[in-house]
């Protein structure tokens, strides 16, 4: 497997031609390099097509089994955090607390005039929430930006259905592309983010590999000491 390329190989094509050569690549990445593209352009039954077979039928499944998926407010700010919560856990990830959602999900109440369309979104069954999402709609992307579930009734596919009805709403509302927003850099079933991957890569789209996160140090001796704090952090948050 191919993943990208060694740390001093990436610093000497970013630094190509500049004059101090001091562009650093960053130890992590505050936001994912790596992402899945949707295109939204295409009919639902043509996304549905090009789904993995086993994608299509949990999907198809979770409505079998009655999950609804609905666009919930502000009030199930707790009962997001309580999945997003459990997720972080039981997968060994740091997590936010629950002032940083609501931050999110109140900015565009605050600020009619901005750009961005934010909502949440919640699968449940018989009054027990399985999954929830934050999805974000700005300039005809829709980003996939935070996920949770619970471990209880995972065999009710919850998180299939809500991730079809967060494509299906964005492309009711006119976004061209659909953003997964995280995977791992190649199908490495020991990366950490390897179960996003094989997830998300069922819905179909196109991988897409960024730079990621750079510095540009103005103090070395203070750089050093941070990149030794940033290195021994839990690293990936969800």
């Amino acid at each position: 497997m191919v993943g990208p390329p060694e740390t001093r190989l990436q610093e000497l094509r970013m630094n190509f031609d500049t004059k101090k050569w001091n562009l650093r690549k960053a130890t992590s990445d505050v936001l994912p390099s790596n992402t899945l593209f949707l295109n939204l352009k295409k009919e639902k039954e043509d996304l549905l097509k090009s789904m993995k077979s086993k994608t299509r039928y949990n999907i198809r499944l979770s409505k079998r089994r009655g999950v609804q998926v609905h666009d919930v407010s502000t009030d199930n700010l707790n009962v997001w955090h309580k999945l997003y919560k459990e997720t972080a856990i039981r997968n060994g990830i740091a997590y936010n607390d629950i002032n940083h959602f609501k931050t999110i999900l109140e900015t565009r109440a605050k600020n009619t005039a901005s750009p961005t369309d934010v909502h949440m979104l919640l699968a449940e069954s018989e009054g027990d929430a399985l999954a929830a999402l934050l999805l974000v709609m700005s300039g005809g992307r829709a980003t996939y930006l935070y996920g949770a579930s619970s471990t209880k009734k995972r065999n009710l596919m919850g998180t299939y259905a809500l991730q079809w009805e967060a494509i299906c709403k964005a492309k009711i509302a006119g976004c061209k592309e659909y953003d997964f927003f995280g995977i791992s850099p190649t199908p490495d079933k020991s990366h950490p983010m390897y179960g996003l991957y094989r997830f998300k890569k069922g819905f179909g789209g196109f991988e897409f590999h960024r730079q990621g996160c750079w510095d540009y140090p103005l103090s070395e001796g203070a750089y050093e000491i941070y990149r030794s704090v940033e290195i021994s952090s839990k690293g990936y948050y969800i």
